[in-house]
């Protein structure tokens, strides 16, 4: 019997338009009423700021434009629609059963402190201490301010322009945040040896340099490209996390004289030197800062002891303890040891059963799927941009070919009709609806293309529901006379690595169950558990040709996607073609979004009618609560981290 949950996910629509028209700028304030800006220790006075001549200027993303001007900027929804649901007024009366909240969670593959260690999953477990430009908000995704109050594009796409807040302080008297922090905050996570997720975005493509106008106001000029999406990038969604310049400098007297090069003889732009000291305690703006961290354990942080500027949380103390074992996790909240925790929704009614609640996403989070390794098609021969100089072009050509630099080649990375036909085996070998209810409680939706979602402009071409069942459907005794035809009639063996990742704690379960699917058409899959980090070293390095894998990947819009699975300048490409970067650099670099639009759907035609990947579900979050301990708990779901927000949860109170 199905669960009874706590709350259902949402409806699926598209946002007409987000809060504010936060494509230009952004206005109102969260949800709660903050608390009026604390000074800043030490903080200086406020220049008088002048009227500045670079300022792009602001426009509406529905203004009237003259025939020969430039087309007006305009910028597509960031997040699947969500039903309104009531948030609980602010409860003050009566004492909190306990001002220590405690969330179990599957340690991400990378932890620490620094931005540029982790990857996005792993900003899970400082999220409550960092602040980013913009925030997501956790109802229905819509952009909200955070240490911008206001931001507007240029009208030709390549400058931002963000008005800090001002009277922000860093923990542990690090000052008053500044532009010289947004300065920073850009060369840090932009240095050549950063390895999180996103860096290379704003690094190279379309690449952010950030000019100072005073010290509440800088402009973000791209390098490569007009970014008319460039918000949904630098907010919560994806962002950089803002940390101080003055406590990155203390080993660095001299200031940037100081900073150096990395072993390539690249020039770093921050200060190396106080690398260690900011890892022990690293200063941010956010309503709760650090106390310990311990690796494979969890992490702890207690609440600033001043009135935040955004929230005066409810708890004192918030710990992660990292518990991969979603059956122990379980135990735990069932022996009250911990408020919230993430569970595999097979284990869901076990939770039920013992009092504990479960709520689900605001929207519809995530997805999961499986990937064909090697696919690396592009060769550089069209597709390259032209905006570029020639130098930079025959650079670009170069690192889109990597087919000649492969070990191995199998079966369904051929570049030929074979290869076609194999992946049309294996995909209609799989059973999908029998895997989604028996391992994702049938809450999946629709899958058309892996990592894209329908719901967004380009995710679903209605022509596809004709040739679904050709392609993709179900069908294993033609999965089989596929195979003979493309020359494997005694099929091939091949591994399938075997991980968990954060927010679909199932993928394991999930690829098991591809994988039984694939014997019964005569294939020798071998499943090969590994850890996370050891794979991300795999795909990272483009060696994942020997391999089909299971992956997830967060509700958003294509142009994200594109860029992180089907891009050939980047380190993670799941399938990559001539064709997929020209429709897609055209993208990129139109102003608005229905001509956009009409190259990201040439890019998810090629993939879908290529059979490039094997697409899986969409779905909801669900974390698991102690309803006699939080009283709300409201997360979006498909931001970095997903099980984030913790400084807004209500406890109860006696």
């Amino acid at each position: 019997m199905r669960a009874k949950w706590f709350l259902k996910f949402p409806s699926i629509a598209l946002i007409a338009a987000l809060a504010c028209a936060t494509v230009v700028v952004a206005c109102g304030g969260a949800a709660e009423q903050p608390a009026a800006p604390a000074a800043a220790t030490a903080a200086p006075a406020a220049p008088q700021a002048e009227t500045p001549t670079n300022t792009p200027v602001v426009r509406a993303t529905n203004t009237p434009t003259a025939g020969d001007a430039l087309p007006t900027p305009t910028q597509r929804a960031s997040v699947l629609q969500a039903t309104p649901r009531p948030t609980l007024a602010p409860i003050t009366e009566g004492e909190l059963v306990t001002d220590r909240l405690i969330l179990v969670a599957d340690p991400p593959s990378l932890e620490s402190m620094l931005d540029c260690e982790v990857t996005g999953s792993g900003v899970l477990n400082y999220r409550m201490s960092a602040e980013w430009m913009v925030d997501a908000s956790r109802f229905d995704g819509s952009y909200e301010p955070m240490l911008a109050t206001e931001w507007g594009i240029s009208a030709d796409g390549r400058t931002w322009n963000f008005k800090l807040r001002q009277g922000v302080r860093w923990h542990d008297d690090w000052g008053e945040f500044t532009a010289k922090d947004v300065v920073h905050s850009m060369a840090y996570y932009t240095n050549p040896d950063c390895r999180a997720s996103y860096s290379d975005y704003f690094r190279s493509d379309p690449g952010g340099e950030v000019e100072v106008v005073n010290d509440y106001e800088v402009n973000i000029h791209m390098k490569l490209r007009p970014a008319v999406d460039f918000v949904y990038w630098y907010s919560g969604y994806r962002g950089i996390p803002h940390s101080s310049k003055a406590q990155w400098d203390q080993e660095c007297p001299n200031g940037e004289a100081d900073y150096g090069d990395n072993e390539a003889g690249l020039p770093l732009n921050y200060c190396i030197q106080s690398r260690d000291k900011v890892a022990a305690k690293s200063a941010r703006t956010g309503p709760y800062e650090f106390v310990s961290f311990e690796e494979g354990v969890g992490w702890e942080w207690k609440r600033v002891d001043y009135d935040h500027w955004r929230v005066n949380a409810d708890f004192a103390e918030i710990e992660i303890k990292d518990v991969r074992e979603s059956a122990t996790r379980l135990a735990i909240m069932q022996a009250r040891e911990a408020h919230i925790a993430t569970i595999n929704r097979a284990l869901i009614q076990d939770a039920v059963d013992d009092g504990l609640e479960v709520v689900d996403s605001s929207v519809r989070s995530v997805t999961a799927f499986a990937l064909f390794g090697g696919m690396y098609f592009a060769t550089g021969a069209t597709g390259v941009p032209t905006d570029v100089s020639a130098e930079k072009q025959a650079e670009i050509r170069s690192s889109y070919d990597i087919v000649a630099a492969r070990d191995e080649m199998m079966p369904w990375n051929e570049p030929t009709e074979s290869g076609k036909l194999v992946r049309m085996a294996m995909n209609k070998a799989i059973d999908r609806d029998q895997i989604n209810e028996a391992i994702y409680g049938g809450v999946g939706g629709r899958q058309w293309v892996a990592t894209l979602v329908p719901d967004f402009p380009a995710g679903f071409n209605p022509d596809w529901e004709a040739k679904w069942d050709e392609l993709y459907g179900y069908d294993p005794e033609k999965a089989r006379e596929l195979l003979v035809e493309a020359g494997y009639p005694e099929g091939f063996s091949f591994r399938v690595p075997v991980f968990v990742l954060g927010g679909v704690p199932e993928l394991p379960d999930q690829m098991e169950a591809m994988a039984k699917f694939w014997s019964e058409i005569g294939l020798e899959p071998e499943l090969d558990p590994i850890e996370f980090s050891n794979w991300r070293n795999n795909y990272r390095g483009l060696d994942t040709d020997c391999c089909i894998y299971g992956f997830r990947g967060p509700a958003a819009p294509i142009d994200t996607r594109v860029h992180f699975y089907f891009s050939a300048e980047r380190f993670f490409r799941a399938y990559t073609s001539d064709a997929i970067q020209e429709h897609k650099n055209k993208a990129l670099r139109a102003l608005n979004e229905a001509d956009a639009t009409e190259d990201w759907r040439k890019v998810s035609d090629e993939i879908f009618y290529e059979v490039g990947t094997i697409p899986g579900w969409t779905m909801p979050i669900s974390a698991t609560i102690d309803p006699d301990v939080v009283a709300e708990y409201v997360f979006l779901g498909p931001n970095q981290g997903s099980f984030i927000y913790l400084e807004y949860v209500k406890g109860v109170r006696e």
